[in-house]
């Protein structure tokens, strides 16, 4: 068996152990799972978690090694959401009322950089793909590696333009 049936096997798998992808959990149903594949970027994937009561799957590449009591985040992470739960809609007001967005369009898509390029939002059909990543180069690497876990999307093509009313949030869960 290949390392790529392999991640996607282990993908599948823990979906279905959380209880599937389904409305009101981790991502709506019917949204495709975005991930970067088996690796990326030189770091394997690591762990898949879903998001609970706050409606994502989030794909974790790498390991961090925590030096105190706070932890440490992942060098790359991949969330996806339902776009009814987070939206680039959520900017708007920017600073000083929220974050700096720089708008930009990333695989055909509106996306926004954010923490000064360590976090990449892209808007694409009924999801929001949340990609943490530590620098605007590498954000846009992941990026571009994303593909649907199922194989409908591969990496390097357009996305699904954004359904209406997922940029603003209005789209139904």
């Amino acid at each position: 068996m290949t390392a790529w049936l392999l991640a996607v096997t282990f993908v599948s798998a823990v979906l279905l152990l959380a209880g599937g992808v389904s409305a009101g959990s981790a991502p709506a149903q019917g949204l495709p799972v975005l991930f970067a594949g088996e690796s990326v970027d030189g770091l394997p994937l690591t762990t898949v978690l879903r998001g609970g009561d706050a409606g994502y799957v989030s794909f974790v590449y790498g390991d961090c090694e925590p030096t105190d009591d706070a932890g440490c985040a992942p060098p790359v992470e991949v969330q996806v959401w339902a776009a009814c739960r987070r939206h680039l809609g959520l900017y708007e007001r920017g600073p000083p009322f929220g974050p700096a967005v720089e708008r930009a369009a990333v695989r055909g898509v509106p996306a926004a950089f954010l923490d000064d390029g360590a976090r990449l939002e892209l808007q694409t059909g009924r999801s929001t793909v949340v990609v943490f990543a530590g620098s605007r180069g590498r954000a846009l690497r992941i990026a571009a590696a994303l593909r649907s876990a199922e194989g409908s999307i591969p990496a390097g093509v357009a996305l699904p333009v954004p359904d209406q009313g997922a940029l603003e949030g209005s789209a139904p869960c």
